[in-house]
């Protein structure tokens, strides 16, 4: 039987994050909404340029990355996305305040 290991809690992964494995996880989170393969997926990656990513889309992505990382993306801020970088350098400033 093998084991189900759960990838690691925002509070795991804070010491041990940094740019690329942030911009896998996302593009892991944006893959699973979009279903684009992870693999075609960078930073300049846009809504409403990349396949299946549009306005719900956002929304879905958003709320992945608030439960998978345990952070709050307030409104404002959720208003600054439009591409997986956008969301990476937004993680990332949460990251180095929190």
């Amino acid at each position: 039987m093998t084991e189900f290991c759960a990838p690691p809690s925002f509070a795991q992964m804070k010491d041990g994050l940094d740019g690329h494995t942030l911009h896998e996880r996302l593009a892991a989170l944006l893959a699973d909404v979009t279903g684009v393969p992870q693999s075609s997926l960078g930073p300049e990656s846009a809504a409403g340029v990349t396949p299946g990513w549009d306005s719900v889309a956002t929304l879905e992505f958003i709320a992945a990355v608030e439960d998978d990382l345990g952070i709050t993306i307030s409104t404002p801020e959720a208003m600054t996305i439009k591409t997986l970088g956008d969301m990476a350098r937004l993680v990332a400033t949460k990251v180095t305040a929190g």
